[in-house]
């Protein structure tokens, strides 16, 4: 059976013909991998051969520290395993009594409604539909706005965040770590300003030296609220949650 994702997949190509890396990247699931690499925490467990706190965590996700994304994804069938949805065996029918309901579904898995039969099929149609649009999240061809509405993966994506925040977020994460190990003698506004991450606070060689000054304030500090926002989201793999920035 396909499995199904709520979000994009990655996908490899042929093994005669593979895709480049970028299609892969545009999948918010290799994004999770790259910022699961960066909890030391749970890279610590890797070393260690998966033991520690984080060993329940470990036995989902495994090493991520060896080999490449796609053998990651594809050993086991992990992608699948992690993130794929559970197909619900509930199909559409009538429930013929009470006794039919089955105390395993939830709200977000099914919609329970009542069919008053003395109305015409053209208004019952016309009510299920409002009925339908004002409960399901999804649209004809797009995914669900929110990942973790209705999904059944064994680890929903927290919320939806564009791919480019994603890279931008740990790109940034990962300069100024190296400036602070001293591997990179560059200021926050520097990183902002290589990065081009505010298009209106790009310094200029005529600059008067109070709106160089500002520009240098507005890098820093888009800088800095990234970098926090990649911490949270490092911090937050380690409880089997992406992209939490909270």
């Amino acid at each position: 059976m396909r499995v199904h994702f709520n979000a994009k997949h990655p996908i490899f190509g042929r093994s005669t013909k593979p895709l480049s890396l970028g299609y892969q990247q545009r999948s918010p699931y290799y994004w999770w991998w790259e910022f699961l690499r960066r909890n030391e925490e749970y890279s610590d467990c890797c070393r260690a051969g998966g033991k520690g706190a984080l060993a329940a965590l470990y036995f989902d996700f495994g090493d991520v520290l060896s080999g490449n994304f796609k053998e990651w994804w594809t050993k086991g069938e992990r992608g699948a395993r992690l993130f794929g949805e559970q197909h619900l065996s509930v199909n559409l029918s009538e429930l013929p009594n009470a006794a039919a309901w089955d105390v395993n579904w939830t709200p977000n898995s099914v919609m329970v409604v009542v069919v008053p039969l003395n109305l015409s099929k053209r208004d019952l149609q016309a009510k299920f539909a409002h009925l339908l649009k004002k409960r399901h999240g999804g649209k004809r061809g797009r995914k669900i706005s929110n990942p973790t509405t209705a999904s059944t993966a064994k680890y929903p994506l927290y919320r939806t965040v564009s791919i480019q925040t994603l890279r931008i977020q740990i790109e940034v994460y990962d300069m100024v770590m190296a400036k602070r190990r001293g591997e990179l003698d560059i200021t926050l506004a520097e990183i902002g300003e290589k990065m081009r991450l505010v298009k209106t606070a790009m310094p200029k060689s005529g600059d008067h030296p109070h709106d160089a000054e500002y520009k240098r304030n507005v890098l820093s500090s888009t800088v800095s609220r990234h970098f926090k926002d990649a911490q949270r989201i490092i911090s937050n793999t380690a409880i089997g949650q992406f992209p939490n920035s909270r």
